[in-house]
């Protein structure tokens, strides 16, 4: 995740990368270390979060690899480079799961075997829309209700899920200004759901909430240097001729439609 609006997502959901693991994986967090060296492969991406998960025999040891995606994209070349370049760093098994958070159906991502002459490759792909909201949103813990706003919300109306989501919230946290982080978490992750006027609508109807409208300034400013970042990439790439449409989706970090269309906009003003 390259640009700015990303990095402030990343922070958001790397806070709440435990709680992912243990409702949805099983896996216990508890004893982690941080790699400090970065995994980086071409034109500076990086992986999105890598850690070194701890057992009382050192010989159990794994490392942990998490990737959050909103495109519908296939992973497995590009994890099969993280997975040959950790190992060769750290000499341990890497796990990897690949966090889908778009709004669309994925296909392409949930190819998650890689199966060559002499190699196979496996890694957990988990779509959060595909969850039931239940599964976070009657909790107990303020981390995991957030994560219902990511989730299937059945047959309730956004409204309805939000407001119940701020309500627990407040009955864990109590009027407290420790509420406000748990409103910016809803605030920033409903982005990703294009549900954040209702969430703006519900947390200033709140007692208590954080200055929403600095932020959602702030934030709608990022997303548009983003999105010309982005624009400005993928024109470049084009114009230097080497690179396939599907890479320069990668690298730019959009769609390969988008990549066709500006294809098609730049040849009808040459």
């Amino acid at each position: 995740m390259p640009n700015d609006y990303d990095k402030i997502l990343r922070e958001n959901l790397d806070a709440l990368l435990p709680f992912i693991a243990r409702k949805l994986l099983g896996l216990d967090l508890s004893r982690t270390e941080t790699l400090k060296d970065k995994i980086q492969v071409t034109l500076e991406r990086e992986g999105d979060y890598f850690k070194k998960v701890l057992h009382e025999n050192p010989s159990h040891d794994y490392g942990l690899h998490w990737e959050f995606q909103t495109n519908d994209e296939d992973m497995r070349g590009r994890n099969l480079l993280y997975y040959g370049l950790f190992f060769q760093k750290y000499k341990i098994p890497l796990r990897q799961i690949v966090v889908f958070l778009g709004n669309d159906t994925p296909r392409l991502i949930k190819q998650n075997i890689l199966e060559l002459k002499g190699l196979r490759l496996e890694f957990e792909v988990i779509h959060l829309r595909e969850m039931p909201k239940e599964i976070f949103l009657n909790s107990n813990v303020p981390e995991e209700v957030v994560l219902a706003i990511l989730c299937d919300f059945g047959a309730d109306q956004p409204e309805h899920v939000i407001r119940i989501i701020l309500q627990n919230l407040m009955k864990i946290m109590g009027r407290v200004p420790r509420l406000q982080k748990y409103q910016r978490q809803l605030h920033v992750l409903s982005r990703l759901r294009k549900l954040h006027p209702i969430s703006l609508k519900e947390i200033k109807a709140m007692p208590i909430h954080y200055d929403i409208e600095t932020d959602e300034l702030y934030l709608a400013g990022l997303e548009k240097g983003v999105e010309q970042h982005q624009h400005e990439t993928v024109v470049r790439l084009l114009k230097d001729g080497r690179f396939a449409d599907d890479e320069i989706a990668e690298f730019a970090g959009v769609t390969v439609e988008y990549v066709r269309q500006v294809r098609v906009e730049m040849n009808l003003f040459q």
